[in-house]
């Protein structure tokens, strides 16, 4: 974005920090808390003064001269950008005139220190022998192995004493080999471990059928991770390839990628199309944090796609927090994390533009045209141990009807059927369906996560957004 002029409501309300945010700027813009507005004479500045609780008022602009928008001002506030920021942008798309201006010197002083840091960032660093930072990757792939092979002694013991080994004593013994998981950048195994101790401890003396499917498919997971990552880390130090390679496990183990490291590894596509399907908080109580997690469709491919945004609970107010995003997203460099179905994806910088009717027949005309293949999908992706409970797929539907038995939806393809079931991420979206009127539900396509119940020895597909051709109904 080059110019003030290419701003959107929708961009603006995306670059909020949070919903909380976006209202209070709402409310500065509507009863005009700023008392001058101005714009330089190449629109790459808007800027102005705000009256603000203390004395002085507070000097906020926005600045578009660079590859993304510097957002500043001179109040107290952590987020960036701050409701100010936002409240000069709300105000300059509502037409308020913005007297032309010299840039001030403060900001003219900025964007030269920022010119001559992109200029240093540049320039190609000296040749090396080894890559940078294969001392370091090395040291902390065998001080994982070391982890690894206490997480491996956890399952041991829930093998040989059984799940319900774990209860009010041993639960304290488990908790502190399962933190002792951070010490040696376990994550991945870590969360594991300590759902698998909880849910353990909140069960009764003898688990009921569901409790105990849980439980066995925690442990079965844990050890396909335990394994897999040692079998992996061991053949890394032996090659001496010890820098990350983009295998899946890089992930499982617990480390984090950067989007440098996906770019290099060329885990990246240029000029990609993305519309959002669905958004949800979903809290992680293993992470201790909240996920701001979405749905996104591929217009190009027609793959369904997610975004997760973690926020620690610690550091959840320093976050910016996601919101529902409306709009086609153009992005200019897509990156798309290892994995297999629904892969998690990420990018810098995107434009935002109006999602025209055209756009949702597109999406709808992506969806599966059969319950068979979808079905089939399904059963290759979840039988992977690592892999999530639930496939995310979009799937052409006649209608969606409700049975007569027990009121749950069902919907309907040709001679194909298969059942609605809500599940934990998204507990009410059956109950929505019941409100829609019948076109709504008559031939669109649903967007749903298709999950096995061993108990039930069947495929359900919890809804979560209908996508018809004039547009998308979220049940979230």
């Amino acid at each position: 974005m080059a110019r003030a002029e290419s701003v959107t409501l929708e961009w603006v309300r995306s670059m909020a920090a949070n919903p909380s945010a976006f209202s209070n700027a709402q409310k500065i813009s509507r009863i005009g808390g700023f008392q001058t507005h101005f714009r330089s004479e190449d629109d790459t500045l808007l800027f102005g003064t705000c009256k603000g609780s203390g004395r002085s008022a507070y000097q906020t602009s926005v600045d578009f001269s660079g590859d993304t928008p510097v957002f500043r001002c001179s109040c107290p506030s952590r987020q960036i950008p701050c409701k100010h920021g936002i409240a000069i942008l709300l105000d300059y798309l509502e037409g308020k005139p913005f007297e032309p201006a010299e840039i001030p010197e403060d900001v003219q002083r900025k964007r030269e220190k920022l010119e001559k840091r992109a200029e240093k960032a540049a320039q190609p660093e000296p040749a090396k022998r080894k890559p940078s930072g294969a001392s370091a990757a090395a040291k902390k792939l065998k001080r994982q192995l070391e982890g690894l092979e206490l997480a491996e002694q956890f399952v041991r013991d829930l093998l040989e004493r059984g799940i319900s080994s774990i209860h009010a004593v041993t639960a304290k013994q488990y908790l502190s080999l399962a933190k002792q998981m951070g010490d040696y950048a376990l994550y991945g195994p870590q969360t594991i471990m300590l759902e698998l101790i909880a849910k353990a401890s909140a069960c009764a003396e003898t688990p009921d059928d569901a409790q105990m499917e849980q439980l066995v498919t925690l442990c079965v997971r844990l050890n396909a991770v335990v394994q897999k990552s040692k079998r992996y880390l061991q053949e890394k130090l032996e090659s001496g390839e010890v820098l990350p390679d983009g295998n899946v496990l890089y992930e499982a183990v617990g480390n984090v990628w950067k989007l440098t490291q996906l770019q290099a590894l060329g885990l990246c596509r240029n000029n990609a199309r993305l519309v959002q399907l669905s958004f949800a908080v979903l809290p992680d109580e293993q992470r201790q944090a909240d996920v701001d997690f979405g749905y996104w469709c591929d217009l190009d491919t027609g793959e369904i796609v997610s975004t997760q945004n973690i926020r620690p609970y610690r550091a959840g107010k320093h976050i910016k927090e996601e919101d529902s995003m409306f709009g086609l997203y153009q992005i200019p460099t897509l990156c798309r994390y290892p994995g297999g179905s629904n892969p998690r994806v990420r990018w810098e910088q995107a434009e935002v533009q109006e999602l025209l009717p055209a756009h949702c027949a597109a999406i709808r005309n992506r969806a599966l045209p059969t319950l068979g293949e979808a079905v089939k999908q399904a059963k290759a992706e979840l039988k992977n141990t690592m892999a999530p409970e639930a496939l995310a797929v979009l799937l052409a539907f006649d209608t969606i009807q409700f049975a007569q038995e027990d009121g749950h939806g069902v919907m309907q393809r040709g001679a194909e059927r298969i059942a609605l079931r809500s599940n934990a991420s998204y507990p009410a979206t059956c109950e929505v369906l019941h409100v829609l009127d019948k076109p709504a539900r008559t031939d669109g396509a649903l967007l749903g996560e298709m999950f096995y119940s061993s108990r039930e020895r069947r495929f359900f597909l919890c809804p979560i957004s209908i996508v018809m051709e004039t547009g998308i109904i979220r049940l979230c």
